[in-house]
């Protein structure tokens, strides 16, 4: 049996949300984390939660969570000293990351070139707030910055907002977590392209691009269709939200005619589904607040679990709001394993969130609880444990190196893509960047979605080839016109498979199988397949048939309860956020399987759940609730423990800019900043504590100083005193950022049918290997017959019999 990620040696230096996030992912399949601290501690050690709130370095529920599985040793890197006690990890390490922006790493003499010179088969990964490059790189900034920075923040928290509040974030650290999901994956990728030519790598990887990235569609309206959709507009489905049950909210979102009909009927008022202005969705969008007022009081006569239930019985989406403590007890997630009992030294037992995938063979484990601080370093020169089978399986190369440049980190793996909307496609388009050969099986009959999304080009009109939501996550893949609904049509989908390393989708639960594509005849045609399927509630489980959009998902996994204005209810975080949010877990889990079958041999099953992975990735209400404490409220833009951290208005219509004082240093330096220096010895504002404590007045004074100020004024004055701060970018605003345009992140392919539209690029930079996006999205069914005959190995004449047939369409 494969061994997973066993014998890969990772090393983690100066700590923080997104490194641990990404050395978690390779520490729970089986790599030997090493966690180098600076004196003191991994900042995030001084986070809350505690156990029952009291201040603890070693229970802090973030860092409980994020360091299961590592081994911690403190040096002290800024010597010279402590440097050369580094270069031995280095040396021995095959993937490094870090979170030292530019100016931190020229400081402390640990440049990206200097692990490269130690170990050139290293792969090092630099996650920064902006990248190492552009006139941004030495900015500071928290999550809170990056979430407006990236375009996210001024979207939230939902269409119809007030205009009179700002702009918000979803609670958590979300910025932060995604940067540390995308860092795993293109380090492990990296990695294993570097086992097989002997090139190693230096990785810049920039969080305002991951979530400009996770935006999905709302960048393309503007580069598209010239539209800027915010938190203002109007909505394009009703019903969708929240709606008050007997007990709770309970999210709804209807996005097709057949669902509003199945709804109606539900609620015993069929006679609605006809009524003049409540169809089609277009109309029903226009007339939402006359939807709404019908449907409210027929909702709230159920309860939230009951109505929940019945509306997944008729294929409605609909999904409950819930709290950490409702997710830590339910029986889904303990049915499928989700749910973990954990002991730790010295923060006692807890419960921890589990595998945000399920894999038939069993990596996923939590073998030893977060180190203590330094528990290490009486043994740092065996921290990376005895060499033996496992390890050099991840040494020795593969091949010879080739010559020349070296490829895309996945060149010679085939996937072959029945996914659509966006959580597969999210999930193929990052494999797809990274160098893997993307078949996308579609038709006609049944295309994708997001070919008939809105923001087309207006002078073209819609088309299935113009939409922008497509063409930029279906880039560099191709497409195969399959008609899964004729015998020869899925005849040739298994034919493809057999010469695939991966098959994905995200069909409802059971519908491969119909189609004679589950596991288990995959499997018997090609054993070393790794198969993964994503779906809202995973395979198993008493949910397994149940529905889950990105947009309803993030209510059931406990985010929504806590997102929202302070004092209100809960709210939307105005994207699908458990789609992309599924589909990088997903192309992280297909990676992993990849890299350890080449090592190990076998094939793998991945069974990818939204519900899971958003529960996964919002980790910090869980392990509040686990410590003992009492639940998180919707707080706007401000954060349980730091203040100042909140949105300002500035001069301008609708702008607003965003400040944090994580560290003491900041608080101190704003307030030279803005010319009050006797703030920072004020009795009321002397401590984290203490700032917290007096809010409202400490936000009514750095409001009135914000006021007259546009957004980028702000920006400059704080950021040359290093205070993280940064405007809250609309769409056209990120479309048109100097910085994003310096690190060339927009792709400008160009389109047969649209022209030269921007869609997004990759987060990350590469220096030894291309990392452009390599194409632009296919036409629909536009290589067909090329895969055909390459791939399944068919002549032209049985490939005309088949489109004769209509196999082919």
């Amino acid at each position: 049996m494969s061994k997973g990620l066993e014998g890969l040696k990772v090393l983690e230096l100066g700590g923080g949300i997104p490194a641990a996030t990404a050395t978690k992912l390779l520490a729970d399949l089986g790599a030997t984390v090493v966690k180098v601290e600076p004196p003191g501690g991994d900042p995030v050690r001084r986070r809350a939660p505690f156990r029952n709130g009291t201040p603890d370095p070693e229970c802090s529920g973030v860092f409980l969570n994020l360091n299961a599985n590592k081994r911690s040793i403190v040096l002290d890197y800024a010597t010279p000293a402590g440097r050369d006690r580094l270069d031995p990890l280095a040396r021995e390490a095959d993937i490094l990351i870090h979170g030292f922006q530019h100016r931190e790493l020229a400081a402390l003499g640990i440049d990206q070139e200097r692990f490269s010179a130690v170990n050139p088969g290293l792969v090092v990964v630099a996650i920064t707030p902006f990248g190492l490059s552009g006139p941004y790189r030495d900015y500071a900034a928290a999550d809170l910055q990056l979430i407006h920075a990236g375009g996210w923040g001024y979207l939230c928290p939902q269409p119809g907002s007030d205009p009179a509040l700002p702009p918000i974030k979803p609670f958590g650290q979300h910025a932060l977590v995604q940067a540390g999901l995308h860092a795993a994956c293109v380090a492990l990728a990296a990695q294993h392209a570097a086992t097989r030519d002997g090139v190693g790598e230096r990785i810049d990887l920039s969080v305002q691009e991951v979530v400009a990235l996770l935006l999905g569609k709302s960048l393309l309206d503007y580069t598209y269709a010239g539209r800027v959709f915010t938190r203002l507009g109007k909505r394009a489905n009703c019903p969708s939200g929240f709606f008050p049950c007997k007990d709770t909210d309970i999210f709804i979102h209807v996005s097709e005619e057949a669902q509003w009909k199945r709804l109606v009927t539900l609620l015993g008022k069929p006679e609605l589904a006809e009524r003049e202005g409540f169809h089609p969705r277009e109309v029903r969008g226009e007339n939402a607040a006359l939807v709404e007022a019908e449907l409210k009081p027929l909702l709230a006569k159920w309860s939230a679990e009951e109505l929940f239930v019945k509306a997944q019985e008729n294929r409605i989406c609909a999904c409950q709001t819930f709290r950490y403590e409702g997710l830590t007890t339910h029986e889904h997630l303990r049915a499928r394993g989700f749910v973990v009992p954990h002991e730790h030294p010295r923060a006692g037992k807890l419960v921890l969130p589990g595998a945000p995938y399920r894999l038939d063979h069993g990596w996923w484990n939590i073998r030893r609880p977060a180190p203590l601080l330094g528990e290490a370093n009486a043994e740092q020169a065996r921290a990376f444990g005895a060499a033996d089978a496992a390890r050099a399986a991840w040494r020795a190369p593969r091949a010879a190196p080739a010559g020349g440049q070296p490829g895309r980190p996945l060149a010679g793996v085939r996937v072959l893509d029945f996914t659509w909307v966006w959580a597969g496609p999210y999930a193929t388009l990052l494999l797809a960047s990274l160098g893997a050969e993307v078949l996308k099986v579609e038709s006609k009959h049944r295309p994708d979605r997001t070919r008939r999304a809105i923001n087309f080009p207006q002078e073209l009109g819609p088309g299935l080839d113009h939409c922008g939501t497509f063409n930029n996550l279906c880039q560099a893949k191709q497409s195969v016109s399959l008609n899964l609904s004729h015998p020869e049509g899925v005849a040739q989908a298994r034919a493809l498979a057999r010469s695939c390393d991966v098959v994905i989708s995200n069909f409802g639960t059971g519908v491969m199988e119909k189609l004679g594509m589950g596991r288990e005849a995959l499997h018997a045609a090609n054993p070393h397949l790794v198969i993964c399927a994503i779906s809202g509630f995973g395979q198993t489980g008493p949910y397994r048939h149940f529905t889950g959009y990105g947009q309803a998902i993030v209510a059931q996994g406990g985010v929504s309860a806590q997102t929202g204005y302070e004092g209100g209810k809960p709210t939307e975080v105005a994207t699908a956020y458990g789609d992309p949010n599924a589909g990088v877990y997903a192309a992280f889990a297909i990676i992993a399987a990849l890299a350890a079958r080449e090592r190990f041999g076998g094939g793998q099953f991945i069974d990818v759940s939204l519900w899971e992975t958003m529960v996964a990735t919002g980790f910090e209400g869980w392990m509040n609730h686990t410590l003992g404490n009492l639940p998180y409220q919707p707080m706007g833009d401000h954060d349980p423990y730091w203040a100042p951290h909140n949105l300002y208005r500035c001069a301008g219509q609708d702008a607003w800019v965003a400040l944090a004082c994580t560290e003491e240093g900041h608080w101190q330096a704003l307030s030279r900043a803005i010319g009050r220096p006797e703030l920072a010895d004020d009795p009321r504002f002397r401590s984290a504590a203490l700032r917290k404590r007096h809010e409202r007045e400490l936000d009514a004074l750095l409001g009135a100083w914000c006021a007259p100020r546009d957004p980028w004024s702000v920006t400059r004055a704080l950021q040359a005193a290093g205070v993280p701060s940064f405007p809250s970018l609309d769409m056209q605003q990120l479309a048109e950022d100097p910085h994003l345009k310096a690190r060339d992140y927009l792709m400008w392919h160009h389109h047969p049918k649209v022209g030269v539209r921007a869609t997004n690029g990759m987060p990350w930079r590469f220096v030894n290997r291309p990392w452009v996006v390599p194409g632009r999205a296919p036409l629909l069914g536009e290589h067909t017959e090329a895969v055909l005959e390459t791939v399944a190995g068919l002549t032209p004449a049985e490939i005309a019999r088949l489109r004769e047939e209509h196999a082919l369409e």
